[in-house]
């Protein structure tokens, strides 16, 4: 009985180790990590056109994007610098109203149509950050800088009483927005909130995707700016 307890305090000696050693941080003039986490996207739009008609009743629906970062850390003193590079997937509903028998091929107006949005994007931010809490373990910071992105990949999906057709493409792929953000670190692992917006206007024409034997094809038009929270959990190597 007695072996059982030693083993079972070596045990808990061994994981308080390791826990210590999580929580642990050096000073170091260089470090790097990695993050995962989740976005959400509230485009700001500024027009949306099909077949050369502007719809009404525009009404963001966001959906759980996700991400995925590796980034390296130049530290000095309280402030740091922090390129990184990451991968974005983003998602969205548009409800939107057309004033006439655009989409559903009735004769009553005012329909209510979906554009489901999805985007996926490598990014490249360039941060600079200042810790306001810097004692012991606990740290609290604030990172702001532009971020560079392209949209590799951009479909729009009309849905309508009558059809659904996938739309693909994207004449301005690359953008460039602002980052600010708050982390809160204990030792090495850190949570992250981070606000992104569109410093350039993306204006985009869609082509259709899919079986063109239906006769049906729209000419999609949509001018918005990005405009993207999200959440993130790393470690700091």
């Amino acid at each position: 009985m007695k072996r059982i307890y030693i083993i079972a305090l070596a045990c808990c000696l061994g994981l308080s180790a390791k826990a210590q050693k999580l929580m642990d941080i050096e000073d170091k003039a260089f470090n790097f990590g990695a993050k995962v986490g989740f976005n959400a996207s509230f485009p700001v739009i500024n027009s949306l056109s099909i077949n050369g008609q502007q719809v009404e009743n525009i009404d963001i629906e966001y959906q759980v994007g996700y991400l995925a970062a590796l980034f390296c850390r130049v530290n000095i003193e309280r402030f740091f610098l922090q390129p990184s590079f990451s991968w974005h997937r983003e998602e969205g509903y548009f409800r939107f109203s057309t004033p006439s028998n655009l989409l559903s091929g009735t004769e009553t107006g005012g329909n209510s149509n979906l554009l489901k949005m999805r985007t996926n994007s490598m990014d490249l931010p360039i941060l600079v950050g200042y810790h306001l809490v810097k004692s012991g373990p606990y740290r609290l910071s604030f990172t702001v800088g532009p971020r560079f992105k392209y949209n590799y990949k951009v479909s729009y999906t009309v849905e309508s009483t009558a059809s659904q057709i996938e739309y693909i493409n994207d004449n301005t792929p690359f953008g460039i927005n602002i980052d600010a953000g708050v982390g809160v670190s204990i030792g090495r692992l850190f949570f992250d909130f981070v606000y992104e917006f569109g410093l350039n206007q993306v204006e985009s024409d869609f082509s259709r995707v899919g079986d063109a034997s239906t006769g049906i094809d729209y000419d999609i038009t949509i001018d918005k700016r990005t405009n993207v929270m999200s959440i993130s959990l790393g470690f700091l190597f």
